[in-house]
């Protein structure tokens, strides 16, 4: 069962998947023991013929960070090349230590934006991850403008523009709810 999972998962496992399966914790450490798996972060072992999928990783360690700002553009194909740092957000509330510790850059924003815009994709290592939309992410470096490099926002909103699958009506609804309508409509409106 536990090699099934291993499979399902491209060769991740986390500790807590594991027991939520009904094997005890025991015998899986036993497991992870035989089969050579490498503790990649607390609780989450990976299988030593794959390739590491950093941000699955990352977010296995720290569920409650979302990918924003330059790891949401990168996902979204926004972006020229891999943002270095990664860029999360978490609510005001939440202590990021361990992800400040790891490099991470992280946003904080209010409660109630938090999850405005949250939705699910493949990392590039094929992985689900939790990341913002393309609207939401287009409002957070709208917000960002003066902390980001211009060449990476103005690709990004340039790129945005010319997709098909954009949402207009969705990017000026959040960036009336993060009050930034008027910037948003003021790119928005140079671009299309």
């Amino acid at each position: 069962m536990i090699e099934k999972m291993l499979e399902e998962n491209n060769g991740i496992l986390k500790t807590a998947d594991v027991i939520a399966a009904g094997i005890s914790k025991e015998y899986f450490y036993q497991y992870v023991k035989k089969a050579g798996l490498e503790k990649a972060a607390h609780g989450v072992y990976v299988s030593p013929n794959i390739l590491t999928d950093e941000m699955y990783l990352l977010q296995a360690q720290f569920p409650k960070a979302i990918y924003s700002h330059e790891a949401a553009l990168y996902l979204h194909d926004l972006a020229e090349k891999e943002p270095m740092p990664f860029t999360v957000t978490v609510a005001a509330s939440y202590n990021s230590g361990g992800l400040t510790k790891r490099g991470v850059k992280v946003y904080y924003v209010k409660k109630e934006w938090y999850s405005v815009g949250l939705c699910e994709m493949p990392s590039h290592g094929g992985h689900t991850v939790r990341v913002y939309d393309m609207e939401r992410t287009i409002c957070d470096i709208i917000r960002k403008r003066s902390e980001m490099d211009i060449a990476v926002f103005t690709y990004a909103v340039q790129q945005y523009a010319r997709r098909k699958k954009k949402n207009i009506p969705t990017l000026m609804k959040y960036a009336g709810t993060m009050r930034i309508e008027r910037q948003a409509r003021e790119i928005m409106g140079v671009l299309l």
